[in-house]
């Protein structure tokens, strides 16, 4: 049995679904080529679009789209209507039972590194249509080979992206927090959309297309990240939560955010020379993984504690009348002279010239009253 993979007309599609389609995000096209293995294998895609959620009218539309939520639906309802992992695009089905039994095999696992090893053994043991592979990068990284021998009729460079979504989400939510990856490649071309959306964007990291074969390039400080989860009941309910898969992590607040934010806690709590072991324990990452990271955003662990310092220096020079020797001991600075040089190098001038000259400044005092009440210690 076959079906047409035209859009469908309106008066022959179902009831309306709860979910609508938008005009950003991944396009009816492209969740038309997601779809073949399910249409080869006779299940009307409407219908599973339908049982997911998602208006029908999607299909095979350039001019409609899904968003990161409706992609989990869809991916979990045609897994369902196929028992099969891969979504109908191999030879022979991987049921969704191997997938549980892939699962237990790594999630009491220690480390991220430990738990790719193990899934990549089971998944070769587990079938012949998917070949993936380890390569060591100098210390420095893994490169995790992925080949998936896909049957005629599908387009094989879908099941590579949506493979590679999978891997990204997963591993993410396994240890809490986005993987670092060095880069991406893959065989096919760039996919573009009249939409404008970038399906390779939540990656972060470099993509090169075109390339030899389908790779993922970890970053070495993930490989030493401690997982987490370690159930499938956990794993269970953030796949039925639908999680957004189109969520980027760069929108959510950023290294140097956080980081600063960790910084008031200790400040409220009086606490100036804080290390960064004990920073990057309160953000669950590692020192040298926080320094890579704040790096990337052009940043020093140092220049915030420093730039934080000054800035709260600063508010309380124009928002109080704490003398300036007291201000330098409630900062941290054992004498006054420690504080007037570390204030002159913030500032390019001295304590008392910087009262003097922004007091009578409201707009400046007004910032300085807000920042003073948000961070000074308690």
């Amino acid at each position: 049995m076959t079906f047409d993979a035209r859009p469908p007309k309106r008066e022959d599609s179902p009831a309306p679904c709860p979910s609508s389609p938008q005009a950003d995000g991944l396009d009816g096209e492209a969740i038309r080529q997601l779809l073949e293995g399910a249409v080869l294998a006779g299940k009307d895609p409407l219908a599973i679009l339908h049982d997911a959620g998602i208006d029908p009218l999607v299909y095979g539309n350039r001019q409609m789209a899904i968003d990161g939520r409706a992609l989990v639906r869809l991916i979990r309802q045609t897994q369902s209507a196929l028992n099969d992992i891969y979504l109908g695009f191999l030879p022979h089905r991987c049921r969704l039972a191997l997938e549980s039994e892939r699962l237990m095999s790594f999630l009491r696992c220690t480390t991220f590194g430990e738990a790719l090893r193990v899934s990549i053994r089971f998944t070769n043991a587990m079938s012949d249509d998917v070949g993936p592979g380890i390569s060591e990068q100098h210390g420095s990284g893994l490169q995790h080979i992925c080949t998936y021998h896909t049957i005629e009729g599908v387009d094989g460079d879908m099941l590579v992206w949506i493979r590679f979504v999978w891997i990204y989400q997963f591993f993410s939510w396994l240890i809490g927090r986005p993987l670092a990856l060095r880069g991406l490649s893959v065989t096919g071309p760039r996919p573009v959309q009249e939409n404008g959306f970038d399906r390779f964007a939540l990656f972060g990291c470099p993509v090169e297309f075109n390339a030899p074969a389908n790779t993922l390039s970890y970053d070495g400080n993930d490989l030493t990240a401690r997982l987490l989860h370690n159930t499938i009941t956990e794993y269970e309910e953030y796949y039925a939560s639908a999680p957004d898969w189109f969520d980027v992590p760069g929108r959510g607040p950023s290294w140097r955010e956080r980081t600063q934010q960790v910084l008031i806690e200790f400040q409220h709590a009086g606490f100036w020379s804080v290390p960064i072991e004990l920073v990057a324990a309160r953000l669950r990452t590692r020192p040298r993984r926080l320094r890579h990271d704040l790096a990337l955003e052009g940043e020093s662990f140092q220049d915030i504690k420093t730039r934080m310092r000054g800035e709260l220096a600063t508010a309380y020079l124009l928002a109080s009348d704490v003398p300036i020797t007291q201000i330098g001991l409630i900062l941290g600075f054992s004498e006054p002279g420690s504080f007037s040089r570390h204030f002159c190098a913030w500032a390019d001038m001295t304590p008392t010239a910087f009262r003097s000259e922004y007091i009578s400044d409201a707009a400046r005092v007004a910032q300085a009253t807000t920042m003073l009440v948000e961070r000074r210690a308690s």
